[in-house]
């Protein structure tokens, strides 16, 4: 029987090129291959020994690595990755093809994908393979890589079932029996239609559990994503049915946030009350919710998601204010002139004033101390998460999302130029891996000593053990240039990795932690 030998390559993708290896041995004209090698008997599976390679031959790491060709050779079987970079530390080189000189040379070089087919690779299919599919390749890894949310949120629909406190038309929900203030709700409670002041009210809080974020925290229940065809208010109505087995009507947005994550994803976060609820909520999905319970409004569990906090803050501060007979919203203004396009709009809203406020008072019958109410009343739109984080925040959000590893690179700057690690062929940040029991600043001051810093961004990667981590990077000025560092020439992102590039483009344009686009 012949043996087949098992193999793995790497489509390693920099920004818009692919990293190659420009071979030089004795003897023989130069060639071209991707990085990789053989499968370990102790690999856990072709994708560990893909990492351990690239880890081996190019001290790098890589987001989610996709399996998208198989070449089949004489007596060889390789596996070809599609990845992308986010870090790369020659100085970690450590493959015996490293360490022997008559083997011969491996330069890394960085080609363009549709270029790639006129090199003499080997093997040439794979050169081929890697030019024919220039546009699919970074699409495929494009959807892997950035998480939904990161650069287009996704809708979050949150549905606020209150307990004891008033809806906008003045009907609550209670518990025939008393409110349970943080107990948790059995499967004989009976919910009952009731008139009660505003204040005191309680919300629904579900713990999660078994989901890979934020488990063991409390969030709102029921709450789920929007989905393809579905309005805010289906998926409010589908959500409650799902997961407490209830059935809700007459929805009302009471509020809307636009959040992000602490170098994480971004979403839209859309609040709403029912004011008619028919059954008892039982917790249908054990799976995800570990408990239900009701707390007070203005005194949530310390461990609720800290986004549904904020918004549940804001719901509450938009009940208080919405006097009973008054209208929840002020009648739309007139249809814009043809031609009239956003801007107009918005400059429309911008210089709407007490007149404007009067004048939609009269429409609807409103008087002028009405229209200041309304006129005061909470935004119903609030930013949540969009100030630069700090480094607990960071480090908390890290561990919400379940990363097991955190690593913080250093933007250091000294008379305005980035200091970075040099060697022959690349430049790279310095970087190194939050110690277990270590908090992100004293990680940081081991790369430097550092002060005050600002947060430059993130990513996400997978590290050649399998961990999934973040890569958090800070900008900072030094007073002198740590050993082993050199300045990057002005204007110049040098050889750095193209992720690396993205953080220091945006922190030298004073977009810190603005990492919107690519």
């Amino acid at each position: 029987m012949t043996s087949v030998r098992h193999s793995v390559r790497a489509i390693l993708f920099d920004g818009d090129d692919v990293v190659l290896f420009r071979r030089l041995r004795p003897g023989r004209e130069p060639y071209w291959i991707t990085p990789g090698g053989g499968v370990e008997p102790t690999d856990a599976s072709p994708e560990a020994a893909l990492r351990r390679e690239l880890d081996e031959e190019l001290g790098a790491t890589t987001g989610p690595a996709l399996h998208v060709f198989t070449l089949v050779e004489p007596g060889r079987l390789s596996m070809v990755f599609a990845c992308r970079l986010v870090s790369l530390d020659l100085s970690r080189r450590s493959g015996p093809e490293f360490l022997e000189p008559d083997i011969g040379l491996h330069q890394v070089r960085r080609v363009r994908p549709e270029e790639v087919r006129t090199l003499p690779m080997v093997p040439p299919e794979l050169g081929e393979f890697i030019s024919a599919n220039a546009a699919t390749l970074p699409a495929l890894l494009d959807a892997a890589t950035y998480a939904p949310g990161r650069y287009r949120p996704v809708v979050d629909v949150h549905l606020l079932l209150i307990d004891g406190g008033g809806l906008t038309d003045g009907r609550v929900l209670t518990d025939s029996r008393g409110p349970t203030d943080g107990r948790v709700l059995t499967d004989s409670k009976v919910l009952t239609e009731s008139r009660v002041p505003t204040d005191g009210g309680k919300v629904l809080l579900g713990r999660r559990r078994g989901t890979g974020y934020a488990d063991g925290e409390w969030q709102i229940m029921p709450s789920g994503h929007l989905e393809e065809g579905e309005s805010v208010v289906d998926t409010a109505v589908r959500e409650a049915r799902e997961e407490l087995g209830v059935e809700v009507d007459d929805c009302e947005v009471v509020h809307v946030m636009h959040h992000r994550n602490a170098g994480g994803t971004a979403r839209i976060g859309i609040f709403l009350v029912a004011r008619s609820v028919t059954g008892a909520p039982v917790n249908a999905e054990p799976h995800k919710c570990a408990e239900l319970a009701w707390f007070p409004l203005d005194r949530l569990p310390e461990r609720t998601v800290p986004y549904a906090r904020a918004g549940i803050e804001a719901v509450r501060r938009a009940l208080a204010a919405t006097p009973p007979a008054l209208p929840t919203t002020l009648p739309a203004l007139p249809a814009a002139a043809d031609g009239a396009d956003a801007e107009l709009l918005a400059g429309a809203a911008d210089t709407a004033d007490a007149e404007l406020l009067a004048g939609a008072a009269d429409a609807a019958g409103v008087d002028a101390a009405g229209a200041a109410l309304v006129a005061s009343r909470p935004p119903i739109l609030s930013l949540h998460g969009w100030d630069v984080p700090g480094s607990a925040d960071l480090a908390a959000e890290a561990v919400r999302a379940g990363f097991e590893e955190v690593t913080v690179c250093l933007l250091g700057r000294l008379d305005d130029a980035v200091l970075v690690l040099s060697d022959d062929e690349t430049d790279r940040l310095p970087a190194t891996v939050v110690r277990p029991g270590e908090g992100v600043a004293a990680a940081l001051a081991r790369l430097a000593p550092v002060r005050e810093v600002a947060f430059a961004g993130a990513d996400d990667y997978v590290s050649p053990r399998g961990l999934a981590g973040r890569r958090l990077a800070f900008s900072a000025r030094l007073t002198e240039a740590p050993e082993g560092m050199v300045p990057l020439p002005a204007g110049s992102l040098g050889r750095l990795p193209y992720g690396e590039g993205v953080f220091v483009r945006r922190a030298s344009s004073g977009l810190l932690y603005d990492l919107s686009g690519r």
